[in-house]
């Protein structure tokens, strides 16, 4: 119990320094990373290859993937995002940017119906910081965590910024890492 104590006041202690030093960010360097992670995302052959590809929608300085929903759907493949519902989290098919409407912790979500449960499905992961064991730490709340529980399947591809990056996440019971984790800079890990 008191290194469950622990580990959580580090967590604290880091999600804290972590959202401060991302929303320290300019727009323009956040405009700028994240077309970068979505060109380094998009020429992947793994990408290439998805059929169904898992969003989320950004909510203040995360790296905004929303540039490469269009091209997703351009291409013929399916788009998902999520949304929350109680402690539960599910993906919905959404076939344009202009099907949300402000949600769960003011998120924009998907207004669809159309459940995806794709078991192989490519996820896009957000994260406030993540390590070079593609350990992730979110907002606390456990959402991703408890879907890749039940989709273990899941290609689970963490998203960043390079400053984003920690040397060791600290690690409960029930954390699930990424496969891979992306930034500006590249990509580390394999599907």
């Amino acid at each position: 119990m008191a290194k469950q104590k622990k580990i959580e006041e580090e967590k604290r202690k880091i999600r804290s320094e972590a959202r401060q030093n991302r929303d320290s960010l300019s727009q323009a360097q956040i405009r700028l990373w994240s077309d970068m992670i979505c060109e380094n995302l998009h020429k992947q052959p793994f990408f290439q290859a998805a059929e169904t590809v898992y969003f989320y929608y950004p909510l203040g300085s995360e790296v905004n993937l929303l540039p490469l929903v269009q091209k997703t759907l351009d291409l013929g493949k399916q788009a998902a995002f999520p949304r929350v519902d109680g402690s539960d989290m599910a993906f919905y098919q959404v076939s344009g940017l202009e099907e949300f409407a402000e949600g769960a912790f003011h998120v924009m979500e998907p207004v669809g119906d159309v459940i995806m449960d794709r078991a192989a499905a490519l996820v896009l992961v957000p994260g406030l910081v993540f390590d070079s064991q593609r350990n992730r730490m979110g907002y606390g709340k456990g959402y991703y965590d408890r879907y890749f529980a039940r989709y273990p399947g899941c290609h689970k591809v963490g998203v960043c910024y390079g400053m984003q990056r920690i040397p060791q996440v600290p690690c409960g019971e029930f954390d699930i890492p990424m496969d891979m984790v992306v930034t500006e800079c590249g990509l580390e890990g394999s599907l």
